[in-house]
């Protein structure tokens, strides 16, 4: 039995807090920084969670490939 998934991912992407109001340029361009980082690290999470998918798939696909192969030579 596979314990992989027992309990659901989580990423780990700090969100960054929106100022009411920006007091400089270097505060705006350090919020667009943040955002871009935050950006990026859910993008990478997402792109996990779809190769684990990929993963399971073909696993799946494997494990029914061979059942089908030993029902049709029995």
């Amino acid at each position: 039995m596979a314990f992989a998934d027992i309990v659901e991912p989580s990423h780990d992407c700090d969100k960054p807090d929106v100022p009411y109001e920006f007091q400089d340029q270097y505060e705006r361009d350090q919020f667009e920084t943040d955002v871009e980082e935050y950006k990026t690290c859910i993008t990478d999470f997402v792109e996990e969670q779809r190769d684990a998918i990929r993963k399971h798939q073909s696993a799946a696909d494997d494990a029914i490939e061979e059942w089908n192969a030993f029902a049709r030579s029995t």
